[in-house]
């Protein structure tokens, strides 16, 4: 199956270990966290279904109301 991995720019790191241990429970996805720039990232890849895609991006927005997609590829 395809995947496609959405990377996202966060406001904390507290924010970065609360996605982290969500996206842990989840088993069909691969979330790592990094610092770029400075600031805390996330990179998820999940299958390139579009429900999972929302999914990913409604789950962050959630955890972080100011997190920023930064980058994106299938």
């Amino acid at each position: 199956m395809p995947r496609t991995t959405l990377v996202f720019s966060l406001s904390s790191s507290q924010a970065q270990r609360d996605l982290l241990h969500e996206f842990s429970l989840h088993r069909d996805l691969d979330a790592t966290g990094e610092v770029t720039a400075g600031l805390p990232t996330i990179q998820v890849v999940v299958g390139d279904v579009a429900t999972r895609v929302w999914e990913v991006r409604a789950t962050v927005g959630m955890f972080d109301d100011a997190a920023t997609e930064v980058g994106g590829q299938a």
